[in-house]
């Protein structure tokens, strides 16, 4: 399934009157860091205005004679991103932006993003989109 649209070409000036999108940040340096990775692509959640990261999935779909098939679909997943993270105008473009300054990654480019699914009140955010689980992020690698 395709987002409404291609989030490399998102552009602030043109949504929300111009504000960066919203981002969830965890308020404390966890203790424990959690041991699974989150795949997918940076991109914004047209309904909440927030980073988000967007996971392929499959849906399986039953047909007339019992067969299971699966078609391709996405989640919209809401990143509790470490302390001191931000996003940023970097070279005309949407960045995320880890807690040294540094650019961490741009829309549409695919993160590998260590951490685990947690409630907001586990990972001490508060989220942006509103979900009742985000993604408690420790770190971020690329492909």
């Amino acid at each position: 399934m395709t987002p409404p649209y291609p989030s490399d070409r998102w552009d602030p000036r043109q949504h929300a009157g111009g504000q960066l999108p919203g981002l969830t940040i965890q308020r404390a340096t966890p203790a424990i860091d959690l041991q699974a990775q989150l795949i997918g692509t940076l991109e914004v959640d047209p309904s909440t205005h927030c980073l988000v990261v967007r996971m392929e999935a499959s849906t399986p779909v039953v047909d007339g004679q019992h067969r299971v098939r699966f078609e391709p679909s996405y989640q919209l997943v809401d990143v509790a991103w470490p302390t001191g993270w931000s996003i940023a105008i970097r070279d005309g473009e949407v960045a995320l932006i880890d807690a040294m300054g540094q650019t961490a990654a741009r829309l549409g480019d695919e993160v590998y993003v260590g951490g685990g699914f947690v409630t907001p009140k586990q990972a001490d955010a508060i989220p942006c989109t509103g979900h009742e689980w985000v993604f408690r992020a420790s770190g971020l690698s690329g492909p």
